[in-house]
């Protein structure tokens, strides 16, 4: 038994000094965001009172955790993961209501590998990671979590540098799986040279995508092109001035479509207040025979508020809450938008604080070939109350209302009524 009692002992110490190597080999960090939240709505998307609402409440949450697989300051690996639920909700193994035992609703968000070349400041990153293009309000191009392959580097220190990337968006026919056919891929590259001099700074891009005609359901394949820019100012401490303008074409055979968009935003902080002024342009449909007027978007991640874009306080979002009923604010194609925001108030606490957005929005398309046209037009209220119970927790509540018109949908009784939504609850970052 003293043997037995020694080697057992022995066993142990061995064990305790592998785990003490491997972990001190590999650092774990742990990161993320866990939303809670209940929504009251009215009309919230398909703006017509005439329309029975699937529901007037719900209580939603979403939980985000990124582990860092940390070597050493040149080398990690990354793994996210994402858990949305409805409360209640028990279709699709979400595991929302009572047993709470969902066996699908875990997401794989990202898992890339991070790193930098031996003595070189060339950082790799590959694998399931956010990608995105350089933008003001979000790009409307491309920005998304996405497979990549991206290399940066620094060409001038602290002033210019270069990144390159490659992504698939679509590849149902591969090397080791089913053969579906031929053609049904989705790729975009793009290269990016951020440039920096004193208070200014502009990042010019350039993006390319192939589209196979049977991933899109063409006759044939399709190119697009995209080139576009960046830019801000800083004309003083209290005052910034950021832009973007993008020009894209797309063809594929004899259809062919090319627009822009543009974006202007100016921010002067008050010691109370915040105050930014701002408005997007963005060429729409055009009704004659030829060519379209629209510019290409391949996974767009813009926004100015939750109508339009579907920008909001809370993490977990449903698009835009204008796009179901008018068709567009999802990437800000077809639309022109101006506005004001007021962030950052504080009236009685520190820890309260208050963000108002104020939105305009109006179609560029022509008559009739959409929901929302040059005739049609929407405002939007958007207030955000905050108080921080703790330094990482936070209580929200969220005001919105929307009223928007389309002639087009009044041509076949179908009325649009504001919409209305309240939400209150709590957000943990950690």
């Amino acid at each position: 038994m003293k043997t037995r009692f020694i080697l057992y002992c022995a066993a142990s110490i061995v064990f305790c000094a592998v785990l003490a190597t491997s972990a001190s080999a590999t650092e774990l960090k742990v990161r993320g965001n866990l939303d809670v939240y209940g929504m009251w709505s009215t009309n919230l998307t398909d703006h017509n009172g005439d329309v029975g609402d699937a529901d007037h409440y719900m209580t939603t949450q979403r939980m985000r955790t990124y582990f860092d697989y940390i070597a050493n300051e040149n080398l990690k690996a990354v793994l996210g993961l994402e858990i949305d639920n409805v409360w209640g909700d028990n279709t699709d193994n979400v595991g929302g209501d009572w047993g709470t035992d969902g066996k699908g609703n875990i997401e794989v968000k990202h898992a890339y590998l991070d790193f930098t070349l031996p003595d070189t400041q060339i950082k790799v990153t590959a694998g399931l990671q956010y990608v995105a293009l350089p933008s003001v309000f979000g790009n409307p191009v491309f920005e998304d979590d996405a497979a990549a392959l991206i290399v940066s580097a620094p060409i001038i220190d602290n002033m210019l540098g270069i990144t390159v990337g490659y992504s698939r968006g679509v590849d149902n026919s591969y090397n080791t799986g089913a053969a579906n056919g031929n053609k049904d891929d989705i790729d975009m590259a793009f290269l990016a040279a951020p440039i920096k001099i004193n208070d200014f700074s502009i990042a010019p891009y350039f993006a390319y995508a192939w589209l196979g005609a049977n991933a899109l359901g063409l006759e044939d394949d399709a190119h697009a092109w995209i080139l576009g820019a960046n830019a801000g100012l800083k004309i003083s401490d209290p005052l910034t001035i950021a832009a973007d303008l993008i020009y894209g074409d797309l063809s594929a055979g004899d259809f062919e479509t090319a627009g822009w968009y543009a974006a202007l935003a100016g921010t002067y902080a008050f010691d109370e207040v915040a105050v930014t002024l701002f408005s997007t342009y963005a060429t729409g449909l055009d009704d004659t025979d030829g060519d379209q007027t629209f510019m290409p978007t391949l996974a767009e991640g813009w926004g100015v508020s939750p109508y339009i874009g579907g920008v909001r306080a809370f993490s977990t979002t449903y698009d835009s809450f204008a796009t179901n009923a008018l068709g567009v604010g999802s990437d800000g194609i077809g639309l022109w938008t101006a506005g004001v925001v007021f962030d950052q108030m504080s009236f009685v606490d520190e820890k309260l604080t208050h963000k108002l957005v104020l939105a305009y929005a109006r179609g560029t398309s022509d008559d009739d070939t959409c929901n929302f046209t040059k005739e049609d037009s929407g405002f939007e209220v958007y207030l955000v109350n905050k108080y921080m119970i703790y330094e990482n927790l936070a209580a929200i509540n969220e005001l919105g209302y929307f009223k928007g018109s389309s002639e087009v949908l009044e041509d076949v009784d179908y009325d649009l009524d504001s919409s209305y939504f309240a939400t209150l609850g709590f957000s943990y970052k950690f």
